[in-house]
């Protein structure tokens, strides 16, 4: 690129890095550009091709993993990134205070990948594990659901829901947490207003 061009897009890369998740993916496809750009007969700098189309998030190998479609998840359903406020994340530690202080209990929040042969999902994280007497490690997962997500759960389907039910069915999954290995037992859902 030319310094005249080098002096023009840098700014505006720049201040693309600062925008909102959707508008920031413009600065990658700038300095994806970078290399593609050829001068014509009057020194006008210019794209060759980009053949992006579709929507923000969209490649031509489908939807991208990350990449908001517009109610903060990815099409895969996983939380999506570079979002600076994430409500739900907020409601997620004041429901599992309040769990722990209705129930006199201490919460731990490392969120701890679980699973069992023949789960519907490949593994659930829990928002909070409690302690429970089962045995030796064994835990209560604690899920917080709030705004509309409690209804998104209870839909027929959902493999969130029947991760949960084979669990307090007496199917234990399995992970580790702090190098040990521990199992959920039973799955406690919470509804945080």
């Amino acid at each position: 690129m030319s310094k005249v061009g080098d002096e023009l897009i840098r700014p505006i890369l720049r201040a693309l890095d600062d925008l909102p998740v959707r508008a920031r993916y413009l600065g990658d496809l700038f300095r994806g550009l970078k290399g593609k750009q050829k001068t014509n007969r009057d020194g006008v700098d210019e794209v060759d091709v980009f053949d992006g189309g579709g929507s923000p998030g969209s490649s031509p190998n489908g939807p991208e993993r990350g990449v908001d479609r517009g109610d903060g998840r990815d099409h895969l359903g996983h939380y999506a990134n570079g979002q600076e406020s994430k409500p739900w994340v907020d409601k997620e530690k004041l429901g599992l205070q309040h769990y722990a202080e209705d129930n006199d209990v201490d919460v731990i929040t490392t969120q701890v990948r679980v699973d069992y042969d023949g789960s519907p999902q490949s593994g659930r994280r829990y928002d909070g594990l409690v302690r429970n007497t089962d045995g030796p490690n064994t835990y209560d997962g604690i899920e917080i659901k709030s705004g509309n997500a409690i209804d998104h759960y209870l839909q027929p389907g959902n493999t969130q829901q029947q991760f949960d039910n084979t669990v307090n069915g007496g199917t234990p999954a399995r992970g580790r947490l702090d190098g040990d290995e521990i199992m959920v037992t039973r799955v406690i859902i919470r509804e945080e207003p």
